[in-house]
């Protein structure tokens, strides 16, 4: 088999989650990333105590930690730019042009270079200069207003939708310009918005905010449909019922003998009837059901804690949660599968080997250290 399908080299100034995700999705499919860190801190996300997260988004990166305030650290970034094919940044608006390494800057260079901006509001509107977080995109994007029950307040997510969907909205983005270089020889810029990327994810709901009629818990698939909801069982564990389609919701009624249920399946009186299941539901235990519907058509499943997400056979043997403190690469490719291609790096890790690589001689690559331009491991000469 082939080694991974990119071929290519990526420069990342992002830092935190979505960002990194991104070239993290690369990386695993071959890209070499060159996670390049300011020389004060690095990435926020190596210090913020959030277990595992900078080590999990940033596996098989190099680091290079550089400082382009400085004339001769953005001249490194330049030779390095001159062989990129992707830069990834994730600044506001305006900063890299501060910088001077924006994309006009850096196209002049090399016009092949494809070039991703990732930012939380995109580089026009009204609140493309604010900063922003994952919690901040899916209030505005209406998500938060509408998770929870309708008497209670919204419910923040456990998973960051807005800032890991950007984060494939801007790889799927800079894998369609590396395929129309291919084709014409010319790289192009790329404005990513994470508030566009996961109002992008409303399909099913936009029609009806338009419209006003969507309200916490009453969304046909967030609460409004007794077929399609979340019941708790005897031991107060929870099941995930999905029977959306009229066979599987007719094998669930026949199953507890209940054939009455399956005509008001999407009938108006869809709380009574919830109530009705949730009752029926509250009389076992949820090993007790789903021992009971094993085997039948019906898309009831069982609601995990974390610590029984990974022991779940077929969990296991999908092997996303089988990498020890990595998460696997979820897309299956049958002749260039990716993979975990190494640990995440020390802050600076690979500054003298990058640097060597552009062509630093040994007294110039010691120049730069001492002069903290570059820091290897953290540190300066």
């Amino acid at each position: 088999m082939m080694s991974g399908p990119l071929d290519i080299e990526v420069l990342d100034l992002s830092r935190l989650l979505p960002g990194p995700y991104c070239s993290m999705i690369l990386a695993d499919f071959g890209a070499r990333v060159l996670k390049v860190e300011d020389t004060l801190r690095g990435d926020y996300f190596r210090t913020m105590g959030l277990a595992g997260g900078f080590e999990t988004v940033n596996r098989g990166k190099k680091s290079l930690a550089l400082d382009l305030k400085d004339p001769r650290g953005r001249e490194v970034f330049y030779r390095l730019a001159e062989r990129a094919d992707v830069v990834l940044e994730g600044f506001r608006p305006g900063v890299t042009a501060r910088l001077a390494v924006d994309y006009p800057t850096l196209a002049e260079l090399n016009p092949r270079l494809v070039y991703c901006s990732l930012t939380g509001y995109g580089q026009e509107g009204p609140r493309s200069l604010r900063a922003g977080h994952d919690l901040n995109y899916i209030g505005l994007a209406g998500i938060l207003g509408l998770t929870g029950l309708p008497d209670g307040p919204p419910v923040i997510p456990s998973v960051q939708l807005a800032d890991l969907s950007g984060g494939l909205w801007a790889a799927y983005a800079i894998l369609a310009a590396l395929l129309v270089r291919e084709r014409t020889g010319r790289g192009q810029y790329i404005d990513v918005a994470m508030l566009d990327g996961i109002l992008a994810f409303l399909p099913v709901l936009a029609q009806s905010m338009a419209e006003g009629r969507a309200a916490r818990g009453s969304l046909p698939l967030a609460g409004g449909l007794a077929c399609y909801r979340v019941y708790g069982t005897a031991d107060d564990k929870y099941v995930t019922m999905g029977a959306l389609e009229e066979k599987f919701w007719a094998e669930f009624c026949l199953a507890v003998d209940h054939p009455g249920w399956i005509d008001r399946q999407y009938g108006p009186d869809q709380e009574r009837l919830a109530g009705e299941v949730a009752a029926l539901l509250r009389s076992r235990t949820r090993d007790e059901w789903l021992a009971f519907f094993e085997g039948r058509d019906i898309c009831l499943e069982p609601v995990y804690g974390p610590d029984e997400v990974a022991a779940d056979e077929h969990v296991k043997s999908r092997g996303v949660l089988a990498q020890g403190p990595y998460l696997g690469v979820p897309v299956k490719l049958s002749l260039t599968p990716g993979a975990i291609r190494g640990p995440a790096p020390d802050w600076g890790e690979h500054s003298s080997e990058v640097l060597a690589g552009v062509g630093y001689s040994d007294l110039e690559i010691e120049a730069l250290l001492t002069a903290g331009v570059v820091k290897e491991n953290g540190r300066s000469r």
